[in-house]
């Protein structure tokens, strides 16, 4: 072990893979910073090749600065973590922060789990939540955000560090007034996203041929997006036909006035079986999604008809 005796030990802190690791790493950067461990370097793991090269060469005393932060890309590729250097971690307030990001999961880490720090993968927030979350992120960014237009961003928007964007996005726009649904629909859609709340309206109102129209930007999108998309915005209705005390059922979800209306709109236009069968059928096309027997866009448009025909 001699060949250590000039290196200053390090904390190590490991960030999961996840899609909203870049933006974990971003902030622990700027917290580590604002703590006095600037980020002095950043590497790719296959310049050092194992554990062993990356302390000797990452983290001697002189190369960079008395406190650091150094980044290590694509950490999975340094192996198993050797356990004869697992005493040569400190704890947070060691002088050198190596911060690990994987691609993979962390498993070549047990050996050190407990002497180390881990951001995990950020929870996703379930479906029903979306809504009320985003208004909380709002809150803290310092604004309001009225509920139909959360609701809106949570049923078109899957990916939740997408939301955030938008919500840190609206922020910057709405410099501390309420954002309405129109804000919404003006500041967070392109033409291809404003194609689909045209086509949400278009099946709730049954309007064919704004459902036509739409789906000519769509298909260029995954399927998923708008698979999700229909079955979220027919999801009040759903439960308005499978319940007596439908108001009562739906209060537990969440559901916004604007939600309710073309709900309500869907199934006077189509009545409860056949939005019963649409969601039984848009079940069993999202789980093909997810196999390698995809129905597509063919067989999505085919439920789509069958509904909207009333077959």
């Amino acid at each position: 072990m001699g060949g250590f005796l000039s290196v200053t030990m390090p904390h190590i802190i490991a960030i999961e893979n996840s899609e909203a690791q870049r933006r974990q790493l971003s902030e622990t950067l700027n917290s580590l910073a604002k703590k006095g461990w600037p980020l002095t370097a950043k590497y790719e793991a296959q310049t050092f090749g194992k554990w062993q090269a990356l302390f000797e060469n990452a983290i001697t005393p002189g190369l960079f600065a008395t406190r650091e932060a150094i980044v290590i890309e694509n950490a999975e590729t340094l192996g198993e973590f050797p356990t004869e250097l697992s005493n040569l971690i400190e704890d947070d307030k060691a002088d050198c922060i190596i911060i690990l990001m994987f691609n993979t999961d962390t498993k070549n880490l047990k050996a050190i789990t407990n002497q180390i720090t881990f951001i995990k993968a950020e929870a996703q927030i379930p479906a029903w939540k979306r809504r009320d979350w985003l208004i909380n992120l709002a809150k803290e960014k310092g604004f309001k955000l009225a509920p139909d237009a959360s609701q809106l961003l949570a049923d078109t928007i899957q990916s939740q560090e997408e939301l955030r964007s938008e919500v840190h996005k609206l922020s910057l726009y709405s410099q501390g007034r309420d954002v309405n649904i129109s804000d919404v629909e003006e500041l967070s859609f392109d033409e291809g996203g404003r194609a689909q709340l045209i086509f949400l309206d278009g099946v709730c109102d049954n309007k064919p041929l704004d459902v036509i129209r739409s789906l000519k930007y769509l298909r260029t999108n995954p399927l998923i997006i708008t698979l999700t998309a229909i079955t979220n915005r027919l999801r009040p209705a759903l439960i308005v036909s499978c319940f007596e005390n439908s108001d009562e059922a739906l209060k537990t979800t969440g559901a916004s006035n604007y939600a309710m209306k073309k709900a309500r709109a869907a199934l006077k236009n189509f009545g409860e079986n056949a939005i019963k069968k649409f969601m039984a059928k848009s079940i069993r096309l999202s789980y093909l999604e997810k196999t390698n027997h995809s129905e597509g866009w063919q067989g999505f448009e085919l439920i789509l008809w069958e509904l909207m025909t009333k077959i």
